[in-house]
C-alpha cells in the first residue's frame, strides 16, 4: 500500500517551508520572498498512530500567474494532484488573507484537485500573542477575523509554525482525513501467534486502538481500510461503532476472498 501524500498549498509566503521544517526537522528554504520554494521537496514523518506520512511543499500561489513561471509550477502542480490530502496553510494574519485563501482554491479548481481532502493551518498565530507567549487566539476568534472567507476553512487548526504551536492537534486532523480518505472502518483482528505478519500489518496499514493476548494469539481493536480487509481474512471482523463484533473474528466468513494482493 503505498505511503500518503499530504501536499502543503497556500499563498506565497505563508509559511509552507518553515511548516515542513519543523513537522520534519527538514532544512527546507525559508524565505520571506516570493516563489522561495519552486520545486517540490517531501519529506517523512509519523502521524499520532504512528503511520508513516510523505509531507511535500509546493510553490506558492499568486494572483495572475505570469505565464514564464508555469513551466516552474509544473513540477509542483503534479504533486498536487497526485497527494491524498491537501494542507492549505494560511498566514490568518495577513490583511488580505480571505482574498488570497480564494486564489488557492481558485487555482486547486483550476487543477481539478478541489475534491480532495482538505485541513486547513491557520499559521502565524505567534504574531497575535503577547511578547511572553501568552494570549493564543481561539479558533472562534480567528475565524471571525477571516470574515465570510471562514466558511473557505475546512477543518481549521490554530498554529505557529515558527513557535510549533498546535502541531499535534494538526497532525490528528490530518490522520482523520486521511482515515476518512480510505474508508476506515471499525475491526476486530484476532490473529494465531503463528500469523504474526498480520498484526505487523495491521500497525502498518491502519490504527490500533487496543491490544491483548490470550492462548489463541493477539487480538487487536481498531481501524482499517475497508479495501483492505480481504488481506486479513479469515481472522479479522468489523465491528458496530458500539464495539461489537459483527461475527466471530477467528472464522468470519462474511469477508470476501483476499483482494489482489499489494506488496508492502
Amino acid at each position: 500500500m503505498p505511503i500518503p501524500v499530504v501536499a502543503l498549498v497556500g499563498y506565497t509566503n505563508a509559511g509552507k517551508s518553515t511548516l515542513l521544517n519543523a513537522l520534519t526537522g527538514s532544512t527546507v528554504m525559508a524565505e520571506d520572498k516570493l516563489f522561495a520554494t519552486l520545486d517540490p521537496t517531501t519529506r517523512r514523518r509519523a502521524v499520532p498512530s504512528g503511520r508513516e506520512v510523505l509531507f511535500t511543499d509546493t510553490v506558492g500561489f499568486i494572483n495572475n500567474l505570469p505565464t514564464l513561471l508555469i513551466a516552474a509550477f509544473r513540477a509542483t502542480l503534479e504533486e498536487i494532484n497526485e497527494a491524498t490530502v491537501l494542507m492549505h496553510v494560511v498566514d490568518v494574519t495577513h490583511p488580505n488573507a480571505p482574498e488570497q485563501m480564494q486564489t488557492v482554491i481558485d487555482v486547486l479548481e483550476e487543477l481539478g484537485a478541489d475534491d480532495k481532502p482538505v485541513v486547513t493551518a491557520l499559521n502565524k498565530v505567534d504574531h497575535l500573542m503577547t511578547p511572553n507567549g501568552s494570549g493564543e487566539p481561539s479558533l472562534d476568534d480567528l475565524l471571525a477575523r477571516l470574515g465570510p472567507a471562514a466558511n473557505l476553512a475546512a477543518n481549521p487548526v490554530p498554529i505557529s509554525a515558527r513557535d510549533g504551536i498546535g502541531f499535534d492537534q494538526l497532525l490528528a486532523q490530518v490522520e482523520i482525513a486521511l482515515e476518512e480518505d480510505a474508508g476506515f472502518v471499525p475491526v476486530t483482528l484476532t490473529a494465531p501467534f503463528a500469523q504474526s505478519e498480520l498484526v505487523d500489518r495491521f500497525h502498518r496499514l491502519g490504527r490500533v486502538q487496543e491490544t491483548s493476548f490470550d492462548e489463541s494469539g493477539t487480538t487487536l481493536q481498531g481501524y482499517l481500510p475497508a479495501r483492505e480487509l480481504g488481506r486479513f481474512a479469515p481472522y479479522v471482523a468489523r465491528r458496530s461503532n458500539d464495539g461489537r463484533a459483527n461475527g466471530r473474528a477467528t472464522r468470519d466468513t462474511s469477508i470476501a476472498a483476499p483482494a489482489t494482493v499489494i506488496q508492502d
